[in-house]
């Protein structure tokens, strides 16, 4: 039903793909989708409608999957002859798809590449309209990926480490709370380096980013500090011409 009203209702030619990201320490993560029941991963996308724009759309498409809230920021667009590769694909006729369907999904599409981010703990996965399961896969992990979907990955994390001291990054992948290692660990799985840790803690501190709200309890080892973020002055130091930079 989709497909068909698709060929109708959807422009032709262009699509949608979301590289949804989320942090759980010490991994930077993203949200795959198995394709009907093969051993396929996808990123989630889709269509867009007629009269539909393109934020609208990659937000309608990202619902479908669990998510009703989050940042999203359009980074690139891929549209390569070859990208669109059936030999990866399963035979779409066993499917159920009409030819006439099957030449509309088959036909070039050029996607438009967004990455979102999101705090995972506040979401519950939804399989989405063609897949059987929903996954959180670490960045690194893109050999399962088919069509140019792990080329679009990488892209995504090239612009979001050069958007970490542009755009609230940081604020929409912590948690309300958290320690300094665990604030370090993050920024170092977004820029895929080590940062020297007296160094980050000098600067951190020294920006007024965050505030300390109380200690860890452990019986092992000393307390470690538990931190907020400030968000009025970590969307300050975002804004300043001289960037907190690492």
């Amino acid at each position: 039903m989709y497909f068909k009203r698709g060929t109708e209702a959807f422009l032709p030619h262009i699509s949608i793909n979301c590289v949804v990201l989320t942090f759980e320490s010490p991994n930077l993560k993203f949200l795959v989708q198995r394709l009907f029941k093969e051993d396929m991963w996808v990123l989630p996308g889709g269509h867009i409608y007629l009269e539909e724009n393109l934020d609208d759309a990659a937000y309608r498409n990202l619902k479908l999957s669990g998510f009703n809230d989050l940042f999203l920021r359009q980074f690139k667009t891929f549209g390569d002859t070859g990208r669109l590769n059936m030999a990866h694909i399963p035979d779409p006729e066993s499917f159920g798809i009409s030819p006439e369907i099957l030449k509309w999904v088959t036909q070039r599409f050029v996607t438009v590449g967004y990455y979102g981010l999101v705090n995972s703990r506040k979401i519950k996965l939804q399989p989405g309209l063609f897949s059987s399961e929903s996954r959180w896969m670490e960045i690194n992990n893109l050999d399962s990926l088919v069509l140019d979907h792990a080329e679009i990955v990488l892209e995504a994390r090239k612009v979001l480490s050069e958007d970490l001291l542009s755009f609230p990054v940081a604020a929409n992948l912590l948690p309300e709370t958290f320690t300094m290692p665990e604030l370090k660990t993050l920024y170092e799985a977004i820029l895929s380096r080590t940062i020297d840790r007296g160094s980050f803690r000098r600067k951190i501190l020294r920006s007024g980013i965050i505030e300390k709200v109380g200690k860890q309890s452990s019986a092992l080892r000393r307390p470690a500090d538990i931190y907020t973020l400030n968000h009025d002055k970590y969307i300050k130091s975002l804004l300043e011409e001289t960037k907190l930079g690492f």
